[in-house]
């Protein structure tokens, strides 16, 4: 029956209408559907980019005084909370350096420390420190009460400046770390404050830059923090200034210069001071200016929209809530990414929405109105055809499926032969990501031919009656 059909449509006098009309409306179909496809992988790389991005998930506040940060922690905390975002604690920008603890595990191995939300494992991610922090403790017995460190501290984005101005920041750094040491000092008396100093100038006499690895671009995100200092440095200061157990003279060396830019000092001054163990650490000196990573894991995810997609979900309850603070003097350190963020954001989201109405517009309707053109086509043309099959032989139901099963299968085989070849162009990285186009391809293929079904009935009412005049059928009336 099929192949009787298949003849009757590519007869000689209808052969040429009848595939320029086929060709027409396979090539419409097959271009939206590869439009459709590469516009989706597009929105999807540009989208997971961007919910990857770990720059997205630290924000870092601006506290003008102290006074004005501890307010900021009684104020806000509770709300931040609320809005699944935490205050790092162990971390925190002066000037333009980021200070951060270099800390692997008990064991002496060199994996990093992660606070209890991850915000410092992200943070030492976020920077590329990983490799600098892991080789910050030269091997030793984990049973000694001394330890050996590198007396080092990461240039993040130095590359391309010249010599002059990496001389100038190198400084500029120093001159920053010798301000908190007479922070950290405070009002102590003069031969415990000599032995401060004497630690200071152990410290940072021989200080170099450690680089990163391959010194790739700096996150343009994070491109303000011009240097990364282990947080090590100011807790040796904070227990030698705090110590009451130890004579002034043995204190004064518990810091001990080595060659090549070696530190050794007590493997407690390395660690956190107890009073800042479970709040802002260095909360009480006046660190100024003093920035504050704010850490949100979950600001961009993706949101299932009812049109068959994912999109990007923001948290537009923190956002609104950052731009408060900004207006109220709490100056963001990257404002501008706040701003970049959102219509980044935007911008996906309503090119994700475009993409799938037009396939479903533009879809739908060629997956209506070809099966229906190729109905009408076929019983206005092949009447007499028609009508001298069913004098013989009565396939009238037969003759109804597949007049509706080929145009069908014709738009199914264009479908998955784009999709299939489109697969084999971007690989087997690309599967993974074009998952969620099967379910949207698939509905408005089931759509359309479900709405094409009584349509085709329909062309051929006049088989289909209670009265078939074949007579009038065959000569075409």
């Amino acid at each position: 029956m099929l192949v009787v059909c298949l003849k009757m449509l590519f007869r000689k006098t209808t052969r040429k209408r009848f595939v320029c009309l086929i060709l027409a409306f396979l090539f419409i179909i097959g271009f939206n559907t590869y439009s459709y496809v590469r516009q989706y992988l597009k929105t999807e790389i540009a989208k997971n980019n961007i919910i990857s991005e770990n720059a997205f998930k630290v924000f870092f506040v601006r506290m003008r005084t102290q006074g004005n940060c501890l307010a900021f922690l009684n104020k806000h905390s509770m709300k931040l909370n609320e809005l699944g975002s935490q205050l790092v604690m162990d971390a925190f920008i002066y000037q333009n350096n980021l200070f951060i603890q270099f800390q692997p595990d008990i064991n002496g191995n060199t994996k990093i420390e992660a606070t209890s939300n991850g915000a410092r494992k992200l943070l030492c991610g976020l920077f590329k420190i990983d490799d600098q922090i892991q080789s910050f403790y030269i091997e030793s017995d984990s049973q000694e009460d001394s330890v050996q460190i590198w007396n080092i501290y990461v240039d993040y984005n130095g590359i391309g400046l010249s010599p002059e101005m990496i001389k100038t920041r190198h400084t500029a750094l120093l001159g920053d770390l010798s301000d908190i040491t007479d922070m950290i000092k405070g009002s102590l008396g003069r031969s415990r404050a000599e032995v401060v100093y004497t630690v200071r100038d152990t410290l940072f006499r021989e200080i170099h830059s450690a680089y990163r690895g391959k010194r790739e671009d700096p996150n343009p995100y994070l491109s303000r923090v011009e240097s990364i200092v282990p947080l090590n440095f100011l807790n040796i200061l904070s227990h030698i200034a705090s110590d009451n157990t130890t004579d002034i003279i043995d204190l004064a060396e518990s810091v001990q210069y080595k060659e090549d830019s070696i530190i050794e000092t007590e493997r407690g001054y390395l660690e956190i001071p107890d009073p800042y163990k479970e709040s802002l650490i260095y909360g009480d000196i006046n660190v100024y200016p003093r920035y504050i990573p704010l850490y949100i894991p979950e600001l961009l995810t993706q949101n299932w929209n009812w049109w068959l997609y994912y999109n990007i979900r923001m948290k537009e309850a923190f956002t609104d809530y950052l731009e408060k603070l900004q207006f109220m003097g709490s100056y963001l350190f990257s404002y501008e990414k706040l701003k970049i963020l959102k219509e980044k954001v935007r911008i996906i989201n309503e090119d994700i929405h475009a993409n799938h109405m037009r396939f479903y517009m533009t879809d739908l309707t060629l997956g209506i109105a070809f099966p229906f053109m190729m109905s009408l086509f076929a019983f206005i043309h092949l009447k007499t055809e028609l009508a001298f099959l069913l004098m013989f032989k009565n396939r009238i139901r037969e003759l109804l499926f597949i007049f509706w099963m080929l145009p069908v299968m014709l738009m199914f085989f264009v479908k998955v032969g784009i999709l299939s070849g489109y697969l084999l162009l971007v690989g087997p990285e690309g599967i993974s990501m074009i998952q969620g186009i099967f379910l949207p391809l698939t509905i408005c293929f089931i759509v359309a031919s479900l709405v094409f079904y009584p349509m085709n009935r329909w062309c051929f009412n006049q088989l289909i009656g209670d009265n078939i005049n074949l007579y009038a059928l065959h000569k075409g009336r």
